[in-house]
Order: C-alpha cells, then structure tokens, then sequence
C-alpha cells in the first residue's frame, strides 16, 4: 500500500484485502506482472466490481491480461520504461525487471521522498536509487543455504523449487549488497521464500546498524 490509495499488485483473495485495507479508498493498483501470487485474476476483477473508480497501471505485456477479466480499457493505464508519471499526488517510473515474464519494478516518488519497489528479478544490473530513503526489496533466498538444499535434495532424487529460484529470484545477498551500494537505510524485505526464512532473515538482522528492516505496508511519506 502507497499513499492509502495507491495498492501494488493483488495476489491474494479479495477476503484477505478486505480485512486489511479500505477497498472503497483504493484509487489505483500497479501491477507488476502475471503469475498468480501478484497477479490474482478473481481478485482484480472482483476489486473492479467493488469499485470501479480504480484505474489499473501496468506494462503493455499486461494489457490483453487485464481485458480478458473484464477490465475496461478505460480504467487502464499503460505505462513505459524510461518515462515519468504523474498519479495522484506521487510520480512513477517504471522499471524494466529480469524474471521468467515481463516484469516491472517502481520508482515512487513523493516530494523529496523517494521509494523504490523491485521484486521478482533474476539480478539488479543497470538499477541504481542512490540515497532513495527506501526499498521494499526482494530477499527470495539465502544463496548458500538454498545451495546446500539443492545439493542435498539432487542427492536424494527429489525435486526443490530453489533451482529454478536461483536463476529467477533475487538472493538476500544481492539485496543487501545493492541496498548498501546505494545507500539506502530503510528495507521492506518481501518474497521471501519459506525454505530458508530463518537464514535471510538472520542475514538481514545482521546489517541492522546500516539498515533498518520494516515490517508491513511500505507507506511513502514526505
């Protein structure tokens, strides 16, 4: 959630919004790309139903998504890499990110404060928010820990869905390691996958004189 009108992705049950944020508030959802756990089909077009002033911002690799569910071409917004907008009271840009779909990233800005939202990206090269006040940041993983479950899941003839998060997720490390390159103090860590929870989250803990983990809506403030 951003700005209290501003909601990221939905890919959960519209129950579970309803019990969390003011869906009658909602003004806009950006989306980011289509798998199921940020792209919720039922729940984007239910959140429509619901209230219909919602405009949809998303990349044009989302647009057929959007009017196959019944979304009015009208209440949608196609945005471009490269480009700045105006909604609302915020400016967006657009990031192009490396997942297995199209994917987008936001750079939300809000007067001086500037945020800047990435997830579901193989690798941040290219990407830089030098002294942005904050993140909310993939931390997927824990390389070494992922590495040592891998090895240990091909040694018994099992399969573990951290191979294909190591080419398609970013790793705690590579979070961390960008955070602090661009001197950003305040994280919002997100998708953080439940195979090695205990050992990212120790990681993060273990930077907390440089930054400081937030839990919950990554609200942007002046």
């Amino acid at each position: 959630m951003y700005d209290k009108n501003i909601l990221l992705d939905a890919g959960v049950s519209l129950g579970f919004l309803w019990r969390k944020i003011n869906i009658k508030s909602l003004s806009y959802l950006l989306l980011t790309h289509r798998h199921s756990d940020h792209f919720n089909k039922q729940t984007i077009r239910r959140l429509y139903i619901k209230n219909r002033k919602i405009k949809f911002i998303c990349g044009e690799f989302l647009l057929e998504e959007l009017l196959k569910i019944g979304i009015p071409k009208e209440s949608i917004r196609v945005l471009r890499t490269g480009k700045i907008y105006k909604i609302g009271e915020l400016k967006i840009a657009p990031i192009k990110l490396y997942h297995d779909v199209p994917n987008f990233g936001y750079r939300i800005v809000k007067g001086e404060y500037k945020h800047i939202h990435i997830t579901d990206t193989a690798h941040l090269d290219g990407i830089y928010a030098n002294r942005y006040n904050s993140a909310t940041l993939e931390c997927n993983h824990h390389l070494d820990r992922a590495k040592q479950l891998i090895k240990k899941a091909r040694e018994n003839g099992e399969f573990t869905h951290l191979i294909g998060a190591l080419n398609s997720h970013l790793a705690v490390q590579q979070s961390v390691k960008w955070l602090r390159e661009n001197q950003i103090k305040r994280v919002y860590p997100v998708h953080i996958g439940g195979s090695t929870y205990q050992e990212v989250m120790e990681y993060l803990r273990s930077f907390k004189a440089e930054i400081k983990i937030e839990r919950g809506e990554s609200n942007v403030r002046n």
